[in-house]
């Protein structure tokens, strides 16, 4: 199954799937809920990456600390998810970073039917797509998880890791080299990583790129690779391009640098 979904095929798919919108912004964690409340894809309901997509913040684990197996699926079964029954389709406005987030929730969990909408909000519209205001309220099921372990590295997964298991820093390059860094307390990377931005697989129009684009920028992974990011974020859209180009999928760095850095003896490399 495809990890996109087109806004012609959502248009026709639009009854048998539960839609979430994850808009969000990080400098203002308000903003998704209000453009939510404004005006949405018929049917869905929002998620929000503070309050449902991560978990309470601690000594390590990063700036977006992954909720545990048990809050997952919690939440899942507040959204009326039935794991292996329920079609999922998620959206944002802001390059599929923060839907990435939950489809990949969804995939650690053992859900497979769950997509993201190749454009977004913006391009829901632009087809003419109908919006609305009004909230749906889920219906409650139980979810059980089935956890892909293999999709999830630990701290010490990355610092143990040997010379063929390839790391991919998926930040843009200027934190990537240290030269510029406007979130976290330390700048730079962790060694060896390389750089491959999520931003490269998003065209400006918000669409993902080509299959062709994700597997070339993408040739080198596999299932033993390691993507991070800030913090654990915007690292999944790798992963789901990964997926969309037919590659191995490789783990998530949930905690990524924000975690990295919260070790006082982790070594940090800066420069490309």
């Amino acid at each position: 199954m495809s990890v996109l979904i087109s806004p012609e095929q959502l248009s026709q798919e639009i009854s048998s799937v539960l839609l979430f919108d994850c808009r969000f912004d990080l400098a203002q964690p308000a903003d998704g809920r209000r453009r939510f409340d404004e005006g949405h894809i018929p049917g869905a309901n929002y998620v929000s990456l503070d309050d449902d997509l991560t978990a309470p913040l601690a000594e390590h684990g990063g700036r977006h600390p992954l909720p545990t197996v048990e809050d997952m699926q919690a939440l899942f079964g507040r959204l009326g998810i039935e794991r292996g029954k329920t079609a999922v389709v998620a959206y944002d406005d802001e390059g599929g970073c923060y839907a990435a987030r939950l489809w990949w929730m969804l995939r650690y969990c053992g859900q497979e039917n769950v997509r993201v909408l190749d454009g977004g909000f913006t391009a829901w519209k632009d087809m003419g797509g109908e919006v609305s205001g009004e909230s749906a309220a889920p219906v409650p099921v139980l979810f059980t998880a089935e956890v892909q372990s293999e999709m999830l590295a630990s701290m010490e997964d990355v610092r143990d890791r040997t010379a063929s298991e390839i790391l991919f820093d998926c930040r843009a390059s200027e934190r990537f080299t240290g030269e510029e860094e406007t979130i976290d307390v330390k700048a730079g990377h962790i060694p060896g990583a390389i750089n491959v931005p999520w931003r490269d697989l998003v065209a400006e129009n918000g669409h993902f790129v080509s299959i062709a684009r994700m597997a070339d920028a993408l040739a080198v992974a596999d299932e033993r690779s390691i993507v991070y990011c800030g913090s654990g974020v915007t690292a999944c859209v790798n992963v789901l391009a990964a997926a969309r180009a037919g590659l191995d999928i490789p783990r998530l760095y949930a905690g990524s640098w924000s975690d990295w850095i919260s070790y006082e003896e982790n070594p940090i490399v800066t420069g490309s």
